[in-house]
């Protein structure tokens, strides 16, 4: 998690509502986030273990609720992402336990909430990536990658979605609510975890 994505003028109301809602924990995460500081191949790595038992349930509920299917498998592949990482830095993840507290959508407007968070997080890796792939070499910080080149397209497509499937205030509610469980439960499970910044 990192880096708030810059949006244009015109924002959605829900994209808006969802930002309102957010910003103080992901001001929060930024400012705790171990990728924001000089870190070793096994911090990345202890990282990315933790970021996986969060994903794993988020995405196994997510995905089968999306308004789109073709668009649904272009998204979730996160999972395998942050395996290969973990593959490359000979981590086991047969054992990497998941998130119970993981946020699970009960319907699309709480799955956007959710996948704001999921998606918002591939903008601030593609930054992360081109300031750590040289000092974490050879890992191919995949998760970081995200979806390379089409990061930036792909982030305008899921606010386009958002756009048109949460337009009512009681789905703008719902999504806002899923969006602060998803920041709170990351929050919780990932950096509460990571060993403290040194003072």
């Amino acid at each position: 998690m990192t880096s708030q994505p810059n949006e244009r003028p015109g924002l959605s109301p829900a994209l808006a509502a969802l930002r309102a809602a957010t910003q103080a924990l992901h001001a929060d995460l930024d400012r705790r986030s171990p990728l924001s500081r000089a870190l070793t191949h096994a911090d990345y790595l202890d990282h990315a273990e933790r970021v996986l038992g969060w994903m794993r349930p988020l995405e196994q509920s997510l995905w089968p609720l999306w308004p789109d299917l073709d668009d649904a498998r272009s998204r979730r592949g996160k999972c395998q992402w942050l395996l290969e990482d973990l593959h490359a830095g000979s981590r086991a993840t047969n054992a990497v336990p998941d998130c119970p507290a993981a946020p699970i959508a009960n319907g699309l407007a709480e799955a956007f909430g959710i996948a704001y968070v999921a998606e918002g997080a591939t903008l601030g890796g593609r930054v992360l990536y081109k300031r750590l792939k040289a000092s974490l070499e050879p890992l191919p910080l995949r998760w970081l990658q995200g979806y390379g080149e089409h990061t930036g397209e792909r982030w305008s497509a899921f606010l386009r979605l958002m756009a048109e499937h949460v337009t009512t205030d009681a789905d703008i509610a719902l999504a806002q609510a899923a969006a602060v469980r998803a920041f709170a439960s990351f929050r919780d499970w990932v950096l509460d975890a990571a060993p403290a910044e040194p003072a």
